[in-house]
């Protein structure tokens, strides 16, 4: 305990020495560090009740990288060491916490605003895990970022329990492998969750609501991957479950609500083998599943086990749409059309079979066949009296 109390003392006199920027070179306890600028630079750290307030100045993105590139001057909060913990954060910065060449790192319970009155493209990332092994990151807000979340080459990163609105991506992981994202919501933005070149990927008890930002939006952005969507929610979005695939993907969407979208499932790309939908339920999207594929007629995903909105039989369900043609060749320039009444009788005189359940879960809440028949012969009835 007076060991503890030595490196607090320690931490809370370097902290007023530096003034605005802090760097921490040293092992040790620290507490109640409040900086505009907050460098940790050693490892065995333990900080609690930190606040970062680096302003909202413009944060150029670089692009010399595939996607972004490390660049420790950008972010109010680096952390580049081993075993470094954080808890009870608060960040008000253009960039937030950027984590590079790190392992041990684990972040818990904070909150990050980013410049919400700034352009996207201005803005930086909230959270960027770079070139990092053993990450976790629990219990947290984030808002108003280029990217809510970044990760990109790294290993063994464990999102929980997070919140993020007003970005342009919510979550978002390239390039890295072992990455587990559980628990967590993301909204208003205009992607939720994007998991792109990344292997044995985990996605459990995930939401996505009402990402439609830009006249355009996703819930899950999944492409070239391998890993499993569980228990999930895309509900009130644009596309709510979008699989990019061109042979390298072997992901399962599986036990999801997939509802409320434009369209509820969309599949673009060539040889959707390894492309799986088991027991999830996909109703009252305007398109239930949309199919943009090169040089094949249907995809080849698999669907088994989904319940599908008014199919009230286990026997074998067909969904066919003309629509998805249409839009594929018009580039969604027509896809207001998809929302007529009339889509209904064109999908079943000219529809495309797109996706084929054999053992669909019957949809309890669909009208009886036979009450549908006799509600339509009302009419007839009533005008032969």
């Amino acid at each position: 305990m007076v060991l503890r109390g030595l490196f607090l003392l320690i931490g809370i006199a370097a902290v007023s020495a530096l003034g605005a920027e802090v760097v921490i070179n040293t092992p040790g306890y620290y507490r109640g560090v409040v900086a505009d600028r907050l460098v940790i630079n050693a490892s065995g750290v333990w900080l609690e009740d930190v606040t970062v307030r680096g302003g909202y100045k413009e944060v150029p993105l670089p692009q010399t990288m595939t996607a972004y590139r490390v660049k420790p001057a950008v972010g109010c909060l680096v952390v580049a060491g081993l075993n470094v913990t954080i808890t009870n954060l608060r960040l008000e910065c253009a960039a937030g916490l950027l984590i590079f060449n790190s392992s041990g790192v684990v972040v818990r319970g904070f909150e990050a605003r980013g410049p919400v009155e700034m352009a996207v493209y201005k803005r930086g990332l909230g959270i960027y895990v770079y070139n990092s092994t053993d990450v976790r990151v629990e219990g947290g807000s984030l808002y108003g970022f280029h990217d809510c979340v970044y990760v990109e080459y790294s290993r063994g990163v464990s999102l929980v329990s997070l919140k993020a609105q007003g970005c342009r991506y919510g979550v978002h992981v390239m390039f890295s492998e072992g990455v587990s994202i559980k628990n967590s919501m993301v909204s208003d933005s205009y992607v939720g969750f994007a998991v792109m070149y990344t292997k044995n990927a985990s996605v459990v008890n995930a939401s996505a609501v009402g990402n439609r930002a830009w006249a355009e939006g996703y819930g899950f952005l999944l492409a070239e991957l391998s890993g499993v969507v569980r228990g999930c929610s895309a509900v009130d979005n644009v596309h709510g479950i979008y699989v990019l695939y061109w042979g390298g993907t072997r992901v399962l969407v599986e036990g999801c609500v997939i509802s409320g979208n434009y369209f509820g499932i969309t599949l673009r790309g060539r040889n959707a083998t390894g492309v799986e939908f088991v027991g999830n339920v996909i109703r009252g999207n305007v398109v239930e599943v949309d199919h943009m594929g090169v040089g094949e007629d249907a995809p080849a995903a698999l669907f088994r086990g989904n319940l599908w909105g008014g199919h009230a039989s286990p026997s074998p369900y067909y969904y066919a749409s003309a629509f998805s043609d249409l839009m594929t060749a018009t580039e969604g320039a027509l896809a207001y059309l998809a929302a007529s009444p009339a889509r209904f009788v064109i999908d079943a005189a000219m529809g495309r079979p797109i996706a084929h359940d054999p053992a669909p879960r019957p949809d309890e809440r669909a009208p009886p066949y036979l009450l549908l028949l006799a509600l339509l012969l009302v009419p007839l009835i009533w005008k032969s009296r």
